[in-house]
C-alpha cells in the first residue's frame, strides 16, 4: 500500500472513532437529562465523567485527523 493510500486510510478510520465518540457524548446527554431525577449522583457523576472522557477522545482524533491530513498534503 502506498504512504497516500495508508495515510487516507487512518484518516478514515480517525474520523469514524470521531463520529462514534460524538455519537456517544449526544447519548450520554440525552441519558441524562431524560433520568437525572430518578437516578443516584454517584451515576451522574460517573455519566460526567465518561462525558468528558469522551470529548478528550475526540479531540485527540481530530487533532490526528488534522495532522495527517497535513501528512498527506506533504506527500
Amino acid at each position: 500500500m502506498s504512504k497516500p493510500d495508508s495515510l487516507k486510510a487512518e484518516i478514515a478510520f480517525h474520523e469514524k472513532m470521531f463520529f462514534a465518540a460524538l455519537a456517544v457524548i449526544v447519548a450520554l446527554v440525552a441519558w441524562a437529562v431524560e433520568n437525572h431525577e430518578a437516578i443516584g449522583w454517584w451515576i451522574l457523576a460517573t455519566a460526567a465523567v465518561g462525558l468528558f472522557l469522551f470529548v478528550g477522545f475526540g479531540l485527540w482524533n481530530y487533532r490526528q485527523i488534522r495532522s495527517l491530513l497535513e501528512k498527506l498534503d506533504d506527500a
